[in-house]
């Protein structure tokens, strides 16, 4: 049982590192705080049948991402341990860097396209959260959570 549940958790952590470095590649940097939020948003987008915001959304886009986990808080939670572990390995590997909280695209690199693609609303939602202070945004997805 240990075995299947190690190749679960190698499974999830690929997934993460390879939507960080697409959304890494397309951004250029993000916060620690954001990226936890917005990978897993990819992620969960995926399973998620039709689209409840599009990209012709422009009014409180970002509370409107943050609300796509509203009730989802043990799910999110479990998920924030995987992202963790993809942010390490990532960054032990010199593939991106962390300069403060932020984590940034050090060079050009071959990103494997992957199924868990942002969509054009996730895309709007990462730009506009980043007008957003760390600390606004988090009390933004903890009132949403």
């Amino acid at each position: 049982m240990r075995k299947l549940e190690l190749e679960a958790e190698t499974i999830q952590i690929s997934i993460y590192t390879n939507v960080i470095m697409n959304i890494l590649k397309k951004h250029g940097q993000l916060s620690i705080n954001k990226m936890l939020l917005f990978s897993y948003l990819i992620k969960k987008g995926r399973f998620r049948l039709g689209k409840i915001y599009t990209a012709n959304n422009t009014q409180d886009i970002v509370c409107k991402a943050i609300s796509l986990i509203s009730g989802e808080y043990v799910e999110y939670c479990e998920n924030i341990n995987f992202i963790l572990k993809a942010i390490h390995l990532l960054i032990s590997s010199k593939r991106i860097g962390l300069n403060g909280c932020l984590l940034v695209n050090i060079k050009e690199q071959n990103v494997e396209k992957s199924f868990y693609q942002e969509s054009a609303f996730i895309e709007k939602a990462i730009e506009e959260s980043k007008k957003m202070s760390d600390r606004q945004f988090m009390k933004e997805v903890i009132s949403n959570v």
